[in-house]
């Protein structure tokens, strides 16, 4: 059994975010890591791809958060649908989901619901500022 870490970094030029997170993946028994750059919903995601091709049934695939590996909900769903079909783990370190441990298929279902919340605050949040905005826009630039 490997485990292979896997994560995002946010594309800031000139600034590394994955020293933290590839500390922790490998203090977390990882053989090896992959990451790909964040770049909003992305859908091809190399990094992720080459980590399932170097992984064999057994192995464990570890990453900081759910988060990682999709922004909605049924993207999760049909990613996490991809491993159990691989008979590939799961490990995520946020979250403490461990589907080798009895009982972890049932936290990743108690963390969905969570991911699936907090996705929708985001998705609130983002529609307030866009609003608030736009507000301020059209205060700003009287009609004649």
């Amino acid at each position: 059994m490997r485990m292979i870490g896997y994560f995002r970094v946010p594309p800031v030029r000139g600034v590394v975010f994955d020293g933290p997170l590839s500390q922790r993946l490998f203090e977390a028994g990882c053989d090896q890591l992959f990451h790909d750059g964040c770049y909003g919903l992305a859908v091809y995601k190399p990094g992720l791809e080459a980590a399932l091709a170097a992984m064999n049934a057994g192995d464990v695939l570890v990453a900081p958060s759910l988060h990682a590996f999709a922004a909605h909900l049924v993207d999760l769903l049909l990613f996490l649908g991809r491993l159990e079909a691989a008979g590939l783990d799961l490990v995520t370190l946020s979250e403490d989901i461990d589907t080798r441990r009895l009982g972890g298929f049932f936290k990743i279902c108690a963390q969905l619901s969570m991911f699936h919340e907090q996705r929708r605050m985001v998705r609130d949040a983002e529609e307030k500022i866009v609003r608030q905005a736009r507000f301020r826009s059209v205060a700003e630039d009287p009609v004649d």
